[in-house]
């Protein structure tokens, strides 16, 4: 190192950084490692602002050096970050904007490496650069992978991070958000820690209700999409946090039984309906079905829910609940010409997440069967077995729920056998079929009184 230094100071760069690339960190004794570092760090102030190729060398080698005996322990971590204006240092040079890019990112990933397994560390560096790491989680730039792996090293190991862990959620899903706006994959460290909050650790059930509306929102979306991962079976959701949203579905989906179409636009009916979301899909994913199929409350809401938004789709033809059944209107959906928007509103597969819902909690299970013919849950199901472009697939998801809830259950089967047909179901999708010359002629409602 004395030579390294040398050449540095006759400003022969060539021979320093041919200096430094023959420098085996590794086997590095720990009595030789203070004067050591010292000059890698003074090797590194010196060279890091030049925009000379070999000096820029210099400086990347000389972090790169510093990075790797970050692993001989937290003796020599301690070392490094222990030299006299390391941190503000670091910090003037991550904020400085003229510093080259890759400076300033292998600045970033040697506090990384300096954190590792090392709370006072973390606490060290967290008090020091909070908010510079912070808005780099959130802008979604260069230095977000890394700054979002020191403070996800810092909660797992319960240092002091200055801020509760609602905020934090937030911070993480402004990225997540904005990543899938642009069509991007998410930084691999934001998705471990968000996957982290959401599996591992329960300490967000405490502080769920202080997440902004808008970032539970998000936050229950990428649950969804979780839940859907085959690959992420392995890993489920942590029981005590899927336990309070199911609970809190329950408890907020009262809004959307009392709901009038004032009422329809307030926050807690979207909610709600994200919520129900989740639960519809987790209700056929292991191991969420097991203790879902088993919460008699939860049918007999869900199924209630299907009954009350029935009842406000005949009222009222206009309603986003009513179905959309006319083949001119359905066709505008498919080929997005429609005036409706169907897709944009709330009420958007509502219902066929219901009786999706419904269908799988009625599978082999005798109390829900009961439950469905007692409180006309299934009179609400049979209704829902036409298409509609509000509700996707909700024809087919009728008829598997009509299937399991007759299965094995003599008296549900009674019920439907004793239907009797008074008529026709409106349906304004098909008014006329013929047959001709063995030819099907469908003609849409709105023609068929010409």
């Amino acid at each position: 190192m004395n030579d390294i230094s040398k050449h540095l100071s006759n400003a022969d760069f060539e021979a320093a950084l041919k200096g430094l690339n023959e420098l085996n960190i590794s086997n590095c004794k720990y009595e030789n490692f203070q004067k050591e570092s010292d000059e890698l760090f003074a090797s590194f102030m010196l060279c890091h602002g030049s925009s000379n190729d070999t000096q820029n060398k210099i400086a990347l080698k000389s972090l790169n050096l510093l990075k790797r005996s970050c692993a001989l322990g937290e003796t020599f971590q301690n070392e490094i970050i222990g030299k006299k204006n390391f941190l503000s240092g670091l910090k003037t040079i991550l904020e400085d904007e003229a510093i080259p890019e890759n400076v300033r990112i292998n600045c970033l990933q040697l506090l990384a490496n300096l954190c590792v397994q090392n709370r006072l560390n973390q606490e060290a560096i967290l008090c020091e650069l909070k908010d510079f790491l912070l808005k780099s989680i959130e802008s979604n730039c260069c230095f977000t992978n890394a700054a979002t792996m020191i403070v996800y090293n810092a909660f797992i190991y319960k240092a002091e991070l200055g801020m509760e862990v609602d905020e934090l959620l937030e911070v993480l899903l402004t990225n997540v958000e904005s990543n899938r706006l642009a069509q991007r994959e998410t930084p691999e460290f934001v998705s471990i820690f968000v996957e982290y909050l959401a599996c591992e650790s329960n300490e967000i059930v405490d502080h769920y209700e202080k997440v902004s509306f808008e970032k539970r929102i998000l936050f229950l979306r990428y649950l969804i999409e979780y839940v859907r991962q085959d690959d992420r079976r392995s890993r489920p959701l942590h029981p005590d946090l899927f336990k309070h949203l199911l609970n809190d579905f329950k408890r907020k989906s009262d809004c959307v039984l009392k709901t009038v179409d004032s009422y329809l636009d307030q926050k807690n009916t979207e909610e709600v309906f994200t919520l129900l979301l989740l639960m519809s899909d987790a209700t056929c994913v292991h191991p969420y079905e097991s203790f879902i199929r088993a919460d008699g409350a939860l049918f007999l809401n869900l199924g209630c829910l299907l009954r009350q938004l029935q009842t406000l789709g005949k009222t009222d033809r206009d309603n986003i609940f009513a179905p959309v059944q006319s083949i001119g209107e359905i066709l505008k959906v498919k080929q997005g010409t429609s005036e409706l928007n169907i897709e944009q509103d709330i009420s958007y597969s509502l219902k066929s997440a219901l009786v999706k819902a419904l269908a799988n909690l009625s599978y082999r299970n005798k109390k829900n069967q009961n439950l469905a013919r007692e409180m006309d849950i299934m009179a609400a199901i049979l209704d829902c077995a036409n298409l509609d472009a509000r509700n996707p697939l909700i024809k087919e998801w009728s008829i598997l729920a009509i299937r399991n809830l007759c299965e094995d259950n003599l008296e549900n089967q009674k019920f439907v056998a004793s239907l009797t047909k008074v008529g026709d179901a409106e349906n304004s999708l098909i008014t006329e079929y013929t047959a001709e010359g063995g030819t099907i002629r469908i003609r849409d409602g709105s023609t068929a009184s010409q």
